[in-house]
């Protein structure tokens, strides 16, 4: 009675096994990051060994291979590639360019095409479009297998790291002269660089500081210059005729906010989605409420001598409670293209300052003048020389409405800087290794500051 509860058992076990295999055999769920990603694919005890081709491999990292499951304890893995190979093999070959004559041949090395030529009993290598064969070339295939046990009937998934797909995040900051207008649209940018398509029923986009290392040598075609799909864009772009048929019976896929995880964040797509080969899959993330400020900047290190120079346009934009991923930002003004700029991470509520060239009508003059110099010593017996110095700066607004100029002089180091004199109220502030202002000038002004300070 014993043995036959447990041959029922095994069959009941199997039968199991293989409903779940045919369920979910296309499932696959992925986190990418900005140069890899994690696929945890749905698998059965029958599927095993997975193989790949050689072309697959080369876009796996092979020490990542995981069986995942509730009850499996592995005993044992084991990653191999077939042997076989045209070595040894008959081959016909074409001895001369001259004519389309081919003669019997031995291949010795096919790595290098090294063969036996029959006529005249000598070894050379060839080229492969002077090569014909008796029967199709054998490929080299890799074969992932384990062993292990489990006491319950669960759904199992083989997890591992892939090269090819990958993800950015893109922006638009389009701004208005009403700052309340101003718009800054997130984008997702998931790239397959793979030969396939991936159906994906579910993602997670990780961004932040994470050190994975990518094994590819490939070159992949140019990140963005590829087939482009947007999906729940508003602009110019088409999706495949694959990507169609879905989205026409299904939900576009939307990507979730953020959530923080250890000090990285997470973006979730809960609806499945489709990752053409060699193709860009875009989807909106985010379009938050923004604080932007638009002023001349004038950073520079000290030196002593006259100098003039143009600010730079400089924004400082602020997002409250939304956390910003690095990647590439587009800048409009009034719908006009101004510039591009790359943003690191930043967390919500950090001021992020960039900033995207020159403005010809903000303009700074430095009028420097040597006062003394002194010399002293310091605690360690080390002398030195401290130099007094006094600039006069003009800032110049040509342009026919106000804007704030931010000066910013920095010098080496903080050892030994005064700030001795400041004759504009003191907006001038000495902060660290940088004396520092902010003035705001109307239109068509110049204003005039003078500052003494002592440096070594």
């Amino acid at each position: 009675m014993n043995i036959i509860y447990y041959f029922l058992s095994i069959i009941i076990l199997n039968i199991h096994l293989i409903e779940s295999n045919n369920n979910t055999n296309n499932s696959i769920r992925i986190q990418i990051f900005d140069n890899i990603a994690e696929i945890s694919r749905s698998i059965s005890g029958f599927d095993l060994p997975i193989t790949y081709t050689q072309q697959e491999w080369h876009d796996i990292r092979s020490d990542s291979f995981r069986l995942i499951g509730d009850y499996v304890k592995i005993q044992g893995q084991i990653i191999s590639y077939n042997r076989t190979s045209l070595n040894g093999q008959k081959i016909f070959i074409q001895r001369s360019l001259k004519n389309d004559t081919y003669t019997e041949a031995i291949m010795i090395d096919e790595t290098r095409n090294l063969i036996h030529d029959l006529i005249d009993n000598t070894y050379y290598t060839i080229t492969p479009d002077r090569i014909r064969y008796l029967s199709m070339p054998p490929v080299r295939n890799y074969y992932v297998d384990f062993i292990f046990h489990t006491s319950h009937v669960e759904q199992l998934y083989l997890r591992y790291l892939q090269n090819n797909i990958k993800w950015k995040v893109r922006y638009d900051l389009l701004l208005e002269f009403n700052n309340s207008d101003s718009i800054l649209q997130a984008y997702a940018d998931i790239r397959n660089d793979g030969s396939s398509s991936l159906i994906i029923d579910s993602a997670e986009l990780i961004s932040g500081d994470v050190n994975i290392k990518s094994t590819s040598s490939s070159s992949p075609s140019p990140y963005y210059d590829n087939n482009l799909a947007f999906a729940g864009y508003d602009g110019t772009g088409g999706a495949t005729s694959t990507q169609q048929a879905m989205y026409a019976t299904n939900p576009t896929p939307t990507i979730s906010s953020s959530e923080e995880l250890a000090g990285i964040y997470v973006f979730s797509i809960n609806e499945t989605f489709i990752l053409d080969p060699q193709s860009n899959f875009i989807l909106p993330m985010f379009r938050p409420i923004i604080d932007i400020e638009r002023y001349g900047l004038i950073e520079k290190y000290f030196q002593s001598m006259n100098n003039r120079g143009n600010a730079q346009r400089a924004y400082r934009l602020r997002v409250p409670d939304i956390y910003l991923p690095k990647g590439q930002v587009f800048v409009r003004e009034s719908d006009r293209l101004v510039g591009e700029t790359y943003w690191v991470d930043h967390s919500a509520n950090e001021t992020n300052e960039f900033n995207l060239g020159k403005d010809p009508d903000l303009q700074y003059i430095e009028y420097v003048k040597l006062n003394s110099r002194r010399e002293t010593s310091e605690a360690t017996g080390y002398r030195l020389t401290l130099s007094t110095y006094t600039i006069n700066l003009h800032l110049i607004n040509n342009k026919k409405r106000s804007i704030n100029f931010e000066y910013r002089l920095k010098f080496s180091s903080q050892d030994n800087l005064t700030l001795i004199e400041n004759t504009t109220n003191d907006i001038l502030q000495l902060d660290g290794s940088t004396i520092s202002g902010i003035f705001q000038l109307n239109e068509n002004y110049e204003q005039e500051i003078q500052f003494t300070f002592e440096t070594q």
